[in-house]
């Protein structure tokens, strides 16, 4: 019975986790200069576990050939995942993440488009947190004055995050339309707005200069999983965009049984199945005996 209990999943206990996301318009900042350093600088002081990048370039000829998000990496020392939505003057343009924690899988998924446009994609990461999984996701939505993009790129969500319902989930972005949007209402009625939970003010992050629209967002899947301390918008000047920063308790989804504690929980299942096999050829046995003295 020891061994049987040792292949159950371990408890998981709530984490403290952080996360930002930040739309960092290619590391350009407002005087027009690209600066990676700056950017870094930003991540480091956030301190996050999680980051989800938006606007990030790679290999581009704008910013000088620099893998943005693998520079990044390194200057944080985080793992990364980069999502390619757009192939852009030699190289490619889109979203990231960056982790502290291991990302144990990553996909990209292109987003329909209503009409023609820039094309936009939905990140998504499941990423190891030590006692669990949790599914992080970085997302960069249409930005024309028209709402109908936007709507469509929320009506497939459900279908992109299916394969995932079990795992809690961070949905972080620049979703570009504010609370008082159709697109607001319609993610509401499934995601839970980090501010409104635990904001303090306006929550302004886009323009960095002259802030007046709340348009970046994290969004977590429910109230279960997820128990929010704080929620901040810090100043910087590194890119056209404020940053915004979420502190959560939160409940990850304890792992999934790998090959060897399957294996073992067999051997074991199998074993306490073949006890009172073998109890009853003993007793037939005995009886057997029995009978012939």
């Amino acid at each position: 019975m020891a061994l049987l209990f040792g292949c159950k999943p371990a408890k998981v206990t709530p984490i403290i986790f952080r996360v930002m996301t930040f739309n960092i318009h290619h590391g350009e900042g407002v005087d027009g200069k690209v600066d990676l350093d700056r950017i870094a600088n930003v991540i480091l002081e956030a301190n996050a576990d999680a980051v989800a990048l938006q606007e990030v370039d790679r290999n581009t000829r704008r910013t000088g050939g620099v893998d943005m998000i693998k520079e990044l990496g390194k200057r944080t020392n985080m793992h990364f995942a980069f999502g390619s939505n757009l192939d852009f003057q030699g190289g490619e343009y889109g979203t990231a993440i960056l982790s502290k924690h291991p990302i144990q899988s990553f996909e990209n998924h292109a987003l329909k488009q209503v009409r023609d446009g820039e094309p936009r994609g939905v990140l998504q990461a499941v990423l190891d947190v030590g006692q669990g999984q949790i599914l992080f996701v970085s997302t960069h939505l249409d930005h024309t004055k028209d709402q109908a993009e936007r709507l469509f790129s929320q009506s497939q969500f459900d279908d992109l995050f299916a394969k995932y319902k079990d795992l809690p989930a961070i949905f972080c972005g620049d979703f570009n339309d504010t609370p008082d949007s159709e697109l607001y209402k319609r993610m509401s009625e499934k995601w839970v707005d980090s501010w409104s939970l635990a904001g303090k003010g306006d929550g302004f992050t886009m323009t960095s200069s002259m802030p007046s629209r709340r348009i970046d967002y994290v969004w977590v899947s429910d109230k279960k999983n997820f128990t929010m301390r704080w929620v901040d918008v810090p100043m910087t000047k590194a890119s056209d965009h404020l940053p915004l920063i979420a502190e959560m308790e939160m409940k990850p989804v304890p792992h999934p049984m790998g090959s060897e504690q399957l294996a073992l929980l067999i051997i074991v299942l199998t074993f306490l199945s073949a006890i009172p096999i073998g109890l009853g050829i003993t007793i037939f046995k005995a009886n057997q005996s029995s009978k012939s003295i």
